[in-house]
């Protein structure tokens, strides 16, 4: 691969392009270095451990790194934590409290994927190893650590998980948001709401976002992708895009339609396009996504 391995975005802070399922701009870590410690944000695929692992020795913080944080405990942010955990001797692993047992025991969340994704998708996931409990402690909401001349902060920020968090970089006025706001690809134009089954929450994703641009940040980090400079304009589009899409699939939910009918009405809801199969394979996949959660959420509810 030729791509962009890691860049500092200002001093301290670093983007890790991690090449999720072996495409670039689609899955990106964060590095937090500070005086005495370091921190990664996210981790990308297990598939990617190797990749990410270069990334924190190529910046410099090989040394410091103390601590892994995934965002929440799907494969695309937690995937290599175990690895990186392993490779990087005296780390430990931050998460919510309900993250935790599935990065522990990854055996219902690797089902549960099993069950969603295609056979070549799986294998380029490359799966999870169980992290060694040892190594893993409780986040709470609100908690600081203090790295050395910057203090980062969780945010629990709930909605497209129930045990999903941000990290806030106080001094920088940054937040590494996870996957609590919607999504927008470099090469595309539009953004896509990051609704994952079994269930979406839309009140607690809407109040997540408000927790978010209540903060007044400076930049937001997303892992899908790359720094956004927020703006109430941004903060009203994220909301219109989320509800637009809730309010599309109960609709067409309580007229009888499925997941293929959500799928292809989120297509042209979202990107202007009507043909799925000319999106880039993995906007192809996230929208998948997304129609089989608002399916499975507002199904049960009618």
């Amino acid at each position: 691969m030729s791509w962009m391995l890691v860049a500092a975005l200002s001093r301290g802070v670093y983007i890790v392009e991690t090449g999720g399922l072996g495409y670039p701009n689609t899955v990106a870590a964060y590095i937090v270095a500070g005086e005495k410690y370091s921190a990664i944000i996210d981790t990308g695929y297990a598939s990617s451990a190797r990749r990410v692992a270069s990334a924190i020795v190529e910046s410099g913080v090989a040394s410091n790194l103390r601590y892994i944080i995934p965002t929440h405990a799907h494969l695309d942010h937690c995937g290599a934590t175990s690895e990186l955990a392993s490779i990087f001797k005296g780390s430990r692993v931050y998460a919510h409290e309900r993250a935790l047992p599935h990065l522990i025991n990854p055996s219902r969340l690797l089902e549960s994927v099993k069950s969603i994704y295609e056979e070549h998708i799986l294998a380029a996931m490359g799966g999870m190893k169980p992290l060694d409990e040892s190594l893993s402690q409780v986040m709470e909401d609100g908690e600081e650590i203090d790295l050395g001349g910057v203090t980062i902060r969780s945010i629990y920020t709930h909605g497209h998980a129930p045990h999903h968090l941000s990290i806030q970089i106080v001094e920088k006025g940054y937040i590494a948001t996870g996957d609590a706001v919607p999504s927008r690809y470099p090469f595309t134009g539009y953004f896509i709401p990051n609704t994952v089954p079994p269930k979406y929450d839309l009140d607690q994703a809407l109040r997540s976002i408000g927790k978010i641009f209540e903060l007044e940040p400076r930049l937001l980090l997303t892992p899908h992708y790359g720094p956004i400079f927020p703006s109430p304009e941004l903060q009203g589009k994220y909301e219109e895009v989320i509800v637009g899409s809730v309010e599309l699939a109960r609709r067409l939910i309580n007229g009888g339609g499925g997941v293929e009918e959500i799928r292809s009405s989120l297509v042209t809801y979202l990107t202007g396009q009507r043909v799925f199969s000319m999106l880039h394979p993995y906007i192809q996949s996230a929208i998948k996504l997304s129609a089989l959660a608002l399916y499975q959420t507002y199904k049960s509810s009618t």
